[in-house]
């Protein structure tokens, strides 16, 4: 499992409690009941992952090889930003044979380890936060900035460029889209992309706080207080990852492991936790000064084990309640809190405006 590397509902929360006949007393039933907490927010599924949307002007082809959609949407968006910048048109190549290669040109909400957005790129590696490496246009304006400042890139192969930006361990593989960069250049002639991203001012994800339709078993204590519909999209995030197995080092969109579960969620509301490190997380909320004592969890809270030198964490469905990614050989999933955690629980919604809601 390791992967170190109240009383009440306030009156937003409506509980559909789902009919219990005679099956209660069957033995280990778990019995679920959904919340849903009322937001005037915008729902997460309107937004693009860091709060960026890009849209186009001109004739999107349909098809360019293998890419389609949201690829070539994005495809146009590293065109126009590396135009915007005065950047040649190889420039232009070298960043999308990067994002082709990493990506296939989606914004990715996860990958490797802390790996996300178009160029996956790793907060823990000083890329940026996870909200920023997947707001398209920090992304590409990010990678642009250290395109340039390879020495001799306008000359060096594209794909030679690209690996001195990514640094992956397997170089070979920028190369073999080069033909296909150019191909998407050529068909994406005459259109152009407008991006407005989470560093705008004209935000289209209102406070970003998406899905508040969560379930939870019986005995648990939904969300509460002024922060309860951004507690309930962390948890409405996790739950979305349910049955999903645990990988160590898993980051999302298929596997998990601990800290990879609660950094994506936290960041799902723009909330940085820390790195990919459960160990770093505990740190990170010791430091924050959000500690509240384990016998006042509260839904949303993360809890620990490992002491000073955590190696698990879960997230708090209230009461005796969590979800986690448990270990190898197990799936995400909704379980009763076990053996001995930490005595503290960190509640990093703390740090959130006061009028927040």
């Amino acid at each position: 499992m390791s992967d170190s590397n109240n009383s009440g509902l306030s009156a937003g929360i409506a509980l559909l409690l789902i009919p219990i006949v005679a099956v209660a007393a069957i033995i280990g039933l778990v019995v679920m009941f959904v919340v849903v907490i009322n937001s005037d927010s915008a729902n997460g599924a309107d937004c693009n992952l860091g709060g960026s949307a890009v849209t186009v002007s001109g004739t999107l082809p349909s098809q360019v090889g293998d890419y389609s959609g949201d690829q070539l949407t994005n495809a146009a968006a590293i065109i126009t930003i590396g135009a915007q910048r005065s950047l040649s048109a190889r420039a232009q190549q070298i960043a999308l044979i990067a994002a082709m290669t990493e990506s296939s040109l989606h914004n990715d909400s996860g990958g490797d380890r802390d790996s996300a957005g178009l160029f996956q790129m790793r907060p823990s590696q000083g890329w940026g936060t996870y909200q920023q490496v997947t707001d398209i246009s920090f992304a590409i304006n990010e990678f642009y900035d250290r395109l340039v400042q390879v020495a001799n890139w306008q000359t060096m192969d594209p794909g030679d460029v690209a690996q001195a930006i990514e640094r992956s361990a397997y170089p070979a593989r920028y190369a073999t889209h080069v033909a296909q960069a150019v191909q998407i250049m050529n068909a994406l002639s005459g259109v152009t992309a407008t991006v407005v991203s989470a560093t705008d001012d004209g935000l289209v994800c209102g406070s970003g706080v998406g899905n508040t339709d969560i379930t939870l078993p019986a005995g648990a204590v939904g969300p509460t207080g002024p922060h309860a519909a951004v507690i309930a999209q962390v948890i409405a995030y996790a739950e979305a990852q349910l049955g999903k197995p645990y990988v160590l080092g898993g980051a999302g969109p298929d596997v998990w492991d601990c800290s990879g579960l609660t950094m994506k969620a936290y960041a799902s509301v723009g909330i940085d936790i820390g790195p990919h490190d459960s160990t770093a997380q505990w740190r990170k909320g010791v430091a924050s000064g959000q500690m509240h004592p384990l016998s006042q969890v509260q839904a949303g809270d993360l809890i620990f084990w490992g002491g000073n030198d955590a190696y698990h964490v879960g997230i708090s469905l209230g009461g005796n309640w969590m979800i986690a990614a448990p270990q190898p050989g197990e799936n995400v999933k909704i379980q009763t809190v076990w053996g001995t955690p930490n005595s503290e629980v960190w509640r990093p919604v703390d740090g959130l405006p006061s009028d927040e809601s």
